[in-house]
């Protein structure tokens, strides 16, 4: 008796993590609750022992997702997973959770590419992903990229676009957005607010998590930031993860 008992718990429990893989966006408990049949009180102590263990996570609304454990179980078992899929639900999360599109873009030598985006309906709309956009200068996303790039690269593509006599004035700007953290720029109506995902030590980054609002309320924007930082360093923590994977399997 006691061996069916377990048998069936470990059968909800992969049906929970089953639900989960197919909704990138989460799965609430109530929702949870119907999809897989069982009390309220089975799934609490289901949730409880999967969350204990690794395999699912909670995002900030409250939602259940798959955990690293998962992840990396399914890295192990498809041989790769996009940067695209593993930072999603974090930009996912970003954007319902501010109310503002949200996008992940990282530098591409002499430009810059969006790899995911969540664009909200009221608020602004990004270029294609992977699509390369080249200027540098008039982009609050573009810059917070180009200031953890070598000074090097980063003055020379600078000189190129807006001449060496405002060239040191962009310099120091570039200090302040390391020195900050983060870049908040205004462009019209748009405010971007974007902030590092490092990789490694010194000024190295993967790329920036970022949103653009319209017409953004001024007394929002430290909430939205604080946001924005929570997003970047759960972003960190998922690359991070795939990466000691990919050390591992490249070891065995």
């Amino acid at each position: 008796m006691v061996g069916e008992n377990q048998l069936l718990a470990g059968r909800r429990a992969l049906n929970v993590v089953d639900a989960l893989s197919r909704a990138p966006e989460g799965l609430s408990f109530s929702k949870l609750e119907s999809e897989i049949g069982v009390s309220a009180a089975s799934l609490s102590r289901l949730l409880k022992m999967l969350l204990n263990e690794g395999w699912i996570e909670t995002e900030q609304r409250g939602r259940y997702v798959v955990g690293a454990r998962t992840m990396t179980l399914a890295r192990h078992l498809s041989g790769h997973w996009s940067e695209h899929e593993i930072i999603e639900p974090v930009i996912k999360d970003l954007a319902f959770t501010t109310g503002h599109s949200a996008c992940f873009a990282r530098f591409a030598n002499d430009s810059f590419v969006l790899t995911t985006k969540t664009e909200m309906p009221s608020s602004f709309h990004f270029i294609e992903l992977f699509f390369k956009h080249y200027e540098l200068h008039d982009n609050g996303m573009a810059l917070a990229l180009l200031a953890y790039q070598e000074p090097e690269t980063a003055r020379y593509l600078l000189e190129e676009q807006v001449g060496e006599r405002d060239i040191e004035d962009f310099v120091a700007l570039l200090a302040k957005i390391r020195a900050d953290g983060h870049h908040v720029s205004r462009e019209g109506p748009v405010t971007r607010i974007a902030v590092p995902v490092h990789q490694g030590l010194g000024h190295t980054v993967k790329g920036v998590v970022a949103i653009a609002a319209i017409n953004m309320d001024p007394n929002d924007s430290g909430k939205c930031l604080k946001s924005v930082r929570i997003a970047a360093e759960e972003a960190e923590r998922r690359l991070k993860n795939h990466e000691g994977l990919s050390l591992r399997a490249a070891g065995q």
